[in-house]
């Protein structure tokens, strides 16, 4: 038994051959770590070889994109930079100008797929628009273009916008079909005469753009808000549909809300030219994707690619590598490594971790130390604990004393020196705070003056005077409740806050103080004394007031009570001012 027992003890003292021992029993955490390492590999595998593979499918969705809708957008600009067009908007009356450009107008769109054109004046908002095929001809306006109405807002947004030519995912009133419009803006010395374009059906667009057929991606055509412009589901398009419009989640609404920068990070570098197509793993829908984007110049969308590389890749394809490294693992000197980790080097770093929280003032992790170990660590921590308790006393005892001192500086601040009753500082923080607390009680405001105090200062000197002011406030203290407060608002003003007094009895208890101060002359050494009157403004508080509000009506009342001939009592009311 001896034996045994000196045999735990040299292990309990030992740190090398606890780390020996220990090591043993963690040899079957070491393949759960290599299946750790395993799939970390994998992940980043997946991740160099998913981005290089999305970035080269944005570059083939862009030109499929580019591809289907390049015809329309040149015919479109070339109509836009017609002679004949420019020469009718300029002179929009002459009917031989409207037919001449009509007629050049239907010879260009004849290449069109839809033979589809339309034309909108600037000036006099006229909406020209004609389809082969169809009833509709540009010989008459179809309708007039107003501002405000959601029907008409691309023709004034794309006049606004500084591109001459945009695409709007759009349901045209007047044919009931939902089309990708191309909109170009006519131009004449820089002045915007007006707008013409093209139309393409947007399943036709969608058919031969969007018809993924790889499992796994997906194709989104987006504009700069993130509004999806054409996609195989026309649920996310947003659009406009028989003249309100109908909008779908944006782009930046399918994806989580702190990957929405990163993407809007990505397609400012593609559309700046930084780089030709930006990919990156995003969460949309609670699942972890591959998001390529790229940029269709002249469109002004953006094409953006969402890849699943799970679905693409089977991961377990890597299984025999798996086995391998955890082979090599149990194998290597990864068991040694391991054990080193569990015995030496996270209790070192819980005692680190002790050592930065003490740094920043928290010891109660020096205090949660496993003090009961027997080797170099735990000596260690017996000594960082002691140590980390002393200074937290030290500290607590430093913080009680900046408090008292914080407090005291705090109450020097209210209080004004020389009568010891607050100041105007404090006075007003107190009004506030019984303000927004005191609910529909009553409250009451004096605003006391000192009738001709300059004759006691000129006669008695300034020394006099402040002891003048001291023993009137002391006097209006010693008629006062607990609950009222009385302050120095001036150099011989006083203002005192009768909270939760009936309004008849401001009046009396404004009496009872200068009663109380006026009862007898007050003493100023040297057998000299003085007799002093007051002059009171009473005010009744209304809940909404403001200080300045309350003490402006204060005032009003006690420049009253001077004007009458001072050393009286004046109420305020309604019709009271300051003269």
């Amino acid at each position: 038994m001896l034996p045994f027992r000196g045999f735990w003890r040299t292990i309990a003292a030992s740190l090398t051959a606890r780390v020996l021992l220990v090591g043993l029993l963690l040899i079957g955490l070491l393949a759960a770590a290599g299946f750790l390492a395993f799939d970390r590999v994998v992940d980043m595998t997946l991740a160099r070889l998913g981005t290089g593979l999305a970035e080269r499918q944005v570059l083939y969705d862009r030109a499929r994109g580019l591809g289907t809708l390049q015809r329309d957008v040149a015919l479109a600009q070339t109509n836009a930079r017609s002679q004949a067009l420019i020469r009718w908007l300029r002179d929009e009356q002459s009917s031989a100008k409207r037919q001449v450009a009509i007629a050049e107008l239907r010879r260009v769109v004849q290449l069109s797929a839809g033979g589809t054109f339309f034309v909108g004046s600037a000036a006099t908002r006229a909406y020209y628009y004609e389809e082969a095929g169809s009833g509709y001809t540009a010989d008459h306006p179809r309708l007039t273009l107003q501002r405000g109405k959601d029907r008409d807002r691309w023709f004034f947004d794309t006049l606004a916008r500084p591109r001459d030519c945009q695409l709007n995912v759009d349901s045209d009133d007047l044919a009931l079909r939902t089309r990708v419009f191309v909109n170009c803006v006519v131009r004449d010395q820089g002045k915007a005469l007006g707008i013409t374009g093209t139309a393409v059906d947007l399943s036709a667009f969608v058919r031969e753009a969007l018809a993924d057929t790889q499992p796994g991606v997906s194709t989104f055509f987006v504009d700069r808000t993130g509004a999806v412009q054409a996609h195989r589901d026309p649920r996310l398009v947003s659009r406009a549909s028989h003249g309100r419009h109908i909008a779908a989640a944006t782009v930046f609404d399918m994806v989580s809300r702190t990957d929405r920068e990163l993407l809007r990070a990505m397609m400012a570098d593609v559309a700046s030219g930084k780089a030709p197509a930006r990919s990156d793993f995003l969460k949309m829908g609670g699942k972890r994707v591959l998001v390529g984007v790229g940029y269709l110049d002249g469109l002004d969308w953006y094409n953006v690619t969402v890849m699943d590389p799970s679905a693409m890749v089977d991961r377990w394809l890597f299984g025999p590598l798996a086995a391998l490294i955890v082979l090599m693992l149990l194998l290597g000197g990864a068991l040694a490594v391991a054990m080193f980790k569990r015995v030496v080097l996270d209790p070192l770093r819980l005692l680190e971790m002790s050592v930065t929280e003490a740094e920043r003032g928290n010891f109660q992790p020096a205090e949660q130390l496993d003090l009961r170990r027997d080797d170099e660590i735990g000596r260690l921590s017996r000594r960082f604990a002691a140590m980390a308790h002393a200074v937290a006393e030290q500290t607590r005892s430093l913080e009680a004393r900046v408090r008292e001192r914080t407090l005291e500086l705090e109450q020097l601040a209210y209080r004004d020196s020389a009568t010891g009753v607050a100041n105007r500082r404090g006075f007003v923080a107190a009004f506030d705070k019984m303000q927004g607390s005191r609910g529909a009680a009553t409250m009451g405001l004096l605003l006391i003056d000192v009738d001709r105090f300059k004759q006691i200062n000129d006669r008695f000197g300034h020394v006099a005077g402040d002891t003048v002011v001291a023993e009137i406030a002391r006097r209006i203290q010693q008629t006062l409740r607990p609950a009222d407060l009385c302050g120095r608002w001036g150099g011989d003003e006083f203002i005192v806050l009768l909270p939760g007094h009936a309004p008849e009895s401001l009046e009396a208890i404004a009496a009872r103080v200068v009663k109380t101060v006026c009862a007898s002359e007050i003493e100023l050494g040297d057998d000299l004394a003085v007799a002093v009157t007051l002059s009171v403004g009473v005010y009744r508080v209304d809940p909404a007031d403001t200080i300045d509000r309350a003490t402006e009506r204060a005032d009003a009342a006690m420049y009253q009570a001077k004007k009458e001939g001072r050393a009286r009592i004046v109420m305020a009311d309604a019709g009271l001012t300051m003269a």
